[in-house]
C-alpha cells in the first residue's frame, strides 16, 4: 500500500484541504470532521486499495484503514497541514436536539482519550512484560527495577488529566498551555498535603474537598469546557498592553478555584456513579462479559467501541483492575479471528484464503478490522457465527474470572496479563484457544456461501 497515495486519494475524495475541519486516528481508523457532507464521495473512498470500509459515527467519517493507520495518518497531515490536526474549526452547526447534544458529548469524551490511546496500551505493553519477568523468575518483585519499571507503565495513568487537558484543549479549541497548567494544579502535592482525602479545609469562605485527582479525567473535560467560555471573557476585558499576562491570569483564577471547589467534587461524584454501574455489572458474573462481548463487535462496526474507555479508565483508578470490558474485548477479537480463520480453512478461492489468514493473523494481534470488513461482515454468516462465538467465549472467560490489571490492547501477546487472580495461571492462558477454537468449530459447522474458485 502506497501510503503518500492513499493519503493524497482521501484528502480528495472527502471533499478537498478546504472541507477538512478536523483530522485524528486511533488505532485503525483515520477519522475525518467535514464542513460539507455532501462534498465527501463515500464510495470512491470505500474503493480505495488500503481502505477497508467507511463508517459514520459521532459526527466523523471514519476511514478503516488498519495497522497502518499511523502512516497514513501522518501522509494526510503533511498534505493539508498541522492545523486541522490541532483543532476542528469551521464545522457547520447541528440543529440542537437530545440526540445531536449526546453525541456531541459523547464525541468530546472520547476525543479526549483517543488520541493517547497508543500511548495508553503502549505504558500496558509494558506492565506486561513487568508481570512475564516477574513470573518467569528474572525480577524480583521486591526490587528497585521491578517499581522503576512498574512506574514507567503506570506513569501515563497517574498524570491522566493532563494528557485528558491536552486532548480537550485540542478539541475545543483552548490554549493547551493553561489547560495543562490547570491540570498540574489540582494534581500539585501541596493540595494533597493540606489534609487527609475527603476531608474539607478552608478555602476564601468556602470549605474545599481535599480529592486525588490522579487517574481522573472527567475533571478536566468539564475543566476545559469552562476554560473556553471563560477566556474569551477574559480576552475581552484584558487590555492589549497587558493580555499577555493578565488574561491567562484571570483564566487561572477563576477556573482553577471553581475545578476545586465545584467541578473536581461533581465529575468525581459521577465518576463514582459510574463505577457503581460497573460494579453492578461485576455481579452478573460471566453473563456480563457475555453481553458484552456479543455487543464490543457491533460497537467496533459502528465505531462507538471506544465509548467504554472513560469506564474502563474509571476500574483502573477505583478497583485496580477490569474484569468486564478488556476481558470482553479478548473474547470478541479471538471469535474474530477464529471465524476468518474458519473461512480460510474452508474456501475454495485463494485470494479469500489468503485475506482470511492475514485477517485471522491481524485479530490474533488484537487488530480486528480486517477480519470483521474483509471477511466476516463480506461473508455474512461467519459474522454470525462470530458473535455466537464472542457471547459462548466471553461467557468462558468470566466463568474462569480473567481479569485485566492494566489496559491493554487484548491480544495473544498480552493474554500473559489477562489472567484471573487467584486462579491456575494457565487457566487464564486458556482463554485464548477456547474463544478461538469454538468460533473456528461455529462458523465452520455453519458455513458461508464460498466465493466461485480461482482458476
Amino acid at each position: 500500500m502506497d501510503t503518500k497515495k492513499l493519503a493524497a486519494d482521501l484528502v480528495q475524495k472527502v471533499g478537498g484541504k478546504g472541507n477538512i475541519s478536523n483530522v485524528t486516528h486511533c488505532v485503525t481508523r483515520l477519522r475525518f470532521v467535514v464542513k460539507d457532507a455532501a462534498k465527501v464521495d463515500a464510495d470512491g473512498i470505500k474503493g480505495l486499495d488500503g481502505v477497508l470500509d467507511l463508517v459514520l459515527s459521532s459526527g466523523q467519517h471514519q476511514v478503516v484503514i488498519g495497522p497502518k493507520v499511523g502512516e497514513v495518518y501522518n501522509a494526510v497531515v503533511a498534505l493539508v497541514g498541522e492545523g486541522a490536526a490541532a483543532a476542528p474549526a469551521g464545522k457547520p452547526k447541528e440543529k440542537l436536539t437530545l440526540k445531536s447534544a449526546g453525541k456531541a458529548v459523547l464525541d468530546t469524551i472520547v476525543s479526549c482519550f483517543t488520541p493517547a490511546i497508543p500511548i495508553i496500551a503502549g505504558s500496558g505493553m509494558v506492565k506486561v512484560l513487568v508481570v512475564l519477568l516477574n513470573y518467569a523468575g528474572l525480577l524480583d518483585s521486591a526490587s528497585t527495577t521491578y517499581t522503576i519499571l512498574n512506574t514507567i507503565g503506570d506513569g501515563i495513568f497517574y498524570f491522566l488529566p493532563v494528557v485528558v487537558a491536552i486532548n480537550a484543549a485540542r478539541k475545543m479549541n483552548v490554549d493547551m498551555f493553561t489547560s495543562v497548567a490547570l491540570s498540574v494544579i489540582i494534581m500539585h502535592p501541596n493540595l494533597l498535603a493540606l489534609g487527609e482525602t475527603g476531608t474539607t479545609v478552608p478555602f476564601l469562605c468556602f470549605d474545599m474537598p481535599i480529592m486525588n485527582y490522579s487517574a481522573q479525567a472527567l475533571p478536566m473535560i468539564f475543566g476545559v469546557w469552562l476554560l473556553k467560555y471563560v477566556d474569551k471573557v477574559a480576552d475581552k476585558v484584558s487590555p492589549s498592553i497587558v493580555k499577555v499576562f493578565l488574561r491567562p491570569m484571570i483564566d487561572l483564577l477563576i477556573v482553577a478555584p471553581v475545578i476545586l471547589l465545584v467541578v473536581g467534587p461533581i465529575s468525581i461524584s459521577i465518576s463514582n456513579v459510574l463505577f457503581a454501574a460497573c460494579a453492578a455489572m461485576q455481579t452478573w458474573g460471566p453473563i456480563a462479559v457475555a453481553i458484552n462481548a456479543l455487543l464490543f463487535p457491533l460497537m467496533v462496526l459502528t465505531g462507538t467501541h471506544n465509548a467504554t474507555i472513560p469506564l474502563i479508565v474509571q476500574m483502573f483508578a477505583t478497583q485496580g483492575y477490569d474484569p468486564i470490558f478488556l476481558v470482553c474485548g479478548l473474547a470478541a477479537n479471538m471469535a474474530e479471528a477464529g471465524a476468518a480463520c474458519a473461512v480460510a480453512v474452508k474456501t475454495r478461492n485463494k485470494g479469500l484464503r489468503s485475506t482470511g489468514f492475514t485477517a485471522t493473523l491481524s485479530a490474533l494481534l488484537g487488530i480486528t478490522e480486517p477480519a470483521l470488513y474483509g471477511v466476516n461482515l463480506r461473508m455474512k454468516r461467519p459474522f454470525i457465527s462470530m458473535l455466537i462465538g464472542a457471547t459462548l467465549g466471553g461467557f468462558y472467560c468470566g466463568l474462569i474470572g480473567l481479569q485485566a490489571p492494566a489496559f491493554v490492547t487484548p491480544s495473544l501477546l498480552t493474554i500473559a496479563i489477562l489472567v484471573p487472580q487467584g486462579v491456575n495461571y494457565l487457566l487464564g492462558l486458556s482463554c485464548v484457544p477456547v474463544c478461538f477454537a469454538i468460533t473456528f468449530a461455529v462458523t465452520y459447522i455453519i458455513g458461508f456461501e464460498d466465493l466461485p474458485a480461482e482458476k
